[in-house]
């Protein structure tokens, strides 16, 4: 039997980079606005999520 989990749409303008930037400066701006998830493009306009684990590690995850 597959478990569900119950989804809640929130919508944090604040967890979206406004500007392109840097890894190192998303992961500065992530823990500066203390989000688990910070959202932003590279300077070259990649797509990325900064995701902070339970443990309190930040995982990159680049998307297609």
């Amino acid at each position: 039997m597959a478990r569900t989990t119950e989804v809640h749409l929130v919508h944090a303008k604040d967890s979206v980079a406004l500007r392109p930037m840097t890894l190192e400066e998303a992961i500065k701006e992530a823990h500066f606005r203390d989000k688990d998830v910070f959202v932003f493009r590279d300077p070259s306009g990649k797509l990325f999520v900064l995701h902070r684990t339970r443990d309190g590690k930040m995982e990159l995850i680049e998307a297609p």
